[in-house]
Parts: C-alpha cells; structure tokens; sequence
C-alpha cells in the first residue's frame, strides 16, 4: 500500500460509523447500557460514535486499550488485527513506519495525549502532527473493532 494510505492525521472530525453486525449486537447493547448507566448516575458519558467529534482536550484524556480477545499478527511485513467478532485477520499497517511507534502506546494505561507526546520525540514532528496522527490511528482502530477508550 502507498503511504498516503496511512495518513492518519487526515482522519476527519466526525461521528464514527460504527456498523453493528447481528454477532456484534449483544456486545454492542452492553456498551450502550454501561454508557447510560454512566449517565444516570451523573457523570458523562459518550458513545463510541462520538470519540470522532471529541475536541482534541477531551480525546486526549482518553486511554486507548487493543480490545480483549483481539489478536494482533506480523506477518509479511505487515501488522495485522483480527477484532474478536472477525472472522479473518485485516491488514492494519506496514512494520517499520511510524505507525508502529504509535500503535505500542496504546497498551491501557498511556493517555492519546502522552502517546502523541511520545510520538513526537521519537519521530521529531511537531504536536499538532503527532497529536493529529495518534487520534487518527486510534480512531481507525476503534471503527474495525481492534481498540477502545480503556474503563
């Protein structure tokens, strides 16, 4: 793939689209009923939908964990991820490119906001890039089912 194809800090502010299949449903109807109770009981609470429409202070916050029973893959180059509810493993990003270093940030205890930071040591960006490319990545993850906010 060329690597405009992982161009992650172009990834466009807005509601995810998060499509549900018939063997994510359950799964799905828990996320919505600990995001309501999280409401009821006073605090906010967002859907995984709307981490795409999050400011960048909020989404910074937020603990990006690789969702339980995923299995993460190299193979021929490439890392790949298979979400528990996948049948097959997909193709999520070439070894070797800066996508790699981002990526291993996202363990459930290093906020989006220090991975960026961490990023942008180790690659020399800047952190309006950093930061742009760490949300990107993370929010690419979430639509295919590999990561979600850690809580």
């Amino acid at each position: 793939m060329p690597e405009g194809s992982y161009a992650f800090e172009r990834f466009p502010r807005c509601k995810l689209n998060l499509g549900v299949s018939r063997r994510q449903l359950w799964s799905a109807l828990r996320t919505e009923f600990v995001v309501f109770g999280g409401k009821a009981e006073g605090g906010i609470a967002y859907k995984l939908a709307d981490l795409g429409d999050l400011p960048d202070e909020q989404l910074a916050e937020v603990i990006p964990q690789i969702v339980s029973g995923c299995e993460i893959l190299v193979r021929d180059g490439f890392v790949w991820g298979r979400s528990p509810s996948a049948h097959r493993p997909i193709q999520l990003f070439p070894l070797g490119s800066p996508v790699v270093t981002a990526f291993n940030q996202f363990n459930g205890r290093t906020p989006l906001g220090e991975a960026s930071v961490r990023l942008a040591q180790m690659l020399g960006w800047d952190a309006a890039r950093s930061f742009a490319y760490a949300r990107g990545l993370f929010l690419c993850l979430v639509m295919v089912g590999i990561c979600r906010p850690a809580g």
